[in-house]
């Protein structure tokens, strides 16, 4: 993954001087006690200090073992130290199965004299061992405090958006939708260009704020071969349910793949059609 700069969790910038930034590189007998841990979730206070606003993070349900989350974050790592007076830089590394294993993530995090918490969240999805180093941001090689997670086999497969299983929810041709939602006309057939309305209708809210009504010509095999049109849709993340109005959408004969899908995951560079991660997906006869 590329390279992150120092995350700063807190306004003002601390200045670290070079003899200062060992932070906690101190003897070994006055060595402050550092926990890292790994855990389900975070929970996340702040406090003011003059200028200066300081985070303090809870682990919810400590666990070693996670689940793939899609795009969402699945891994929570957290520290916890007695203040230092100097502050210290942070760098969290993680890698695979060991110290030496391959490199996966790293990130940076500035602690504050204030501070007594530092916490790193990651997505990270393919299943394995990975082991974490709590480390001196300005010398990685000084390792203050480890930690070691697995991540198991992915039970949901392709997903429409965030952790959300593909599939779930219902696009429907209509000839228009009314105010109580209800699809009028509704036909999985339809006249050569003759308008037509989409309702898309989702079990849960959707998690995002815009979504694609995207179209593909069928062949004989019912699989995509050509790209016909894309739509995107102002829908909000807490909503669970879309309508088109007006005489916009039409087609000429043929058989279509109708998706919906987080306008995010739409094809860009090449339009291959045959989409897995969608909300809603039917098929739309043209004659």
């Amino acid at each position: 993954m590329n390279r992150s700069p120092l995350h700063t969790r807190y306004l003002a910038l601390l200045v670290l001087s070079v003899c200062c930034s060992m932070g906690f590189a101190l003897s070994a007998r006055a060595q402050p006690k550092i926990e890292l841990q790994t855990c389900e979730e975070l929970k996340i206070t702040k406090k003011q200090y003059g200028a200066l606003v300081v985070e303090t993070a809870t682990c919810v349900s400590p666990t070693k073992t996670f689940r793939p989350k899609g795009t969402l974050r699945n891994v929570n790592i957290l520290a916890t130290f007695p203040a230092v007076p100097t502050g210290a830089g942070i760098t969290f590394l993680v890698t695979e199965t060991d110290a030496d294993g391959e490199h996966v993530q790293y990130v940076d995090y500035t602690a504050s004299q204030h501070h007594t918490t530092a916490y790193a969240q990651l997505t990270v999805n393919k299943p394995g061992k990975y082991f974490v180093r709590m480390a001196n941001y300005f010398d990685k090689s000084q390792v203050w405090a480890t930690a070691d997670f697995t991540v198991g086999e992915d039970t949901v497969g392709a997903r429409a958006a965030g952790n959300t299983a593909a599939g779930q929810g219902k696009v429907s041709v209509c000839k228009e939708v009314d105010d109580a939602w209800k699809c009028v006309g509704q036909s999985s057939q339809w006249a050569a260009n003759t308008p037509f309305n989409i309702l898309f209708e989702n079990p849960s809210q959707v998690g995002v704020d815009f979504i694609g009504i995207v179209f593909y010509r069928r062949g004989p095999d019912g699989r995509d071969v050509e790209f016909v049109n894309e739509y995107q849709q102002n829908i909000g993340m807490d909503s669970r349910r879309y309508a088109t109005v007006g005489d916009e959408l039409k087609l000429p004969a043929g058989t279509y793949s109708v998706y919906v899908i987080a306008w995010g995951k739409r094809e860009v560079l090449e339009h291959r059609g045959n989409l897995a991660e969608y909300f809603a997906k039917s098929v739309l006869t043209i004659k």
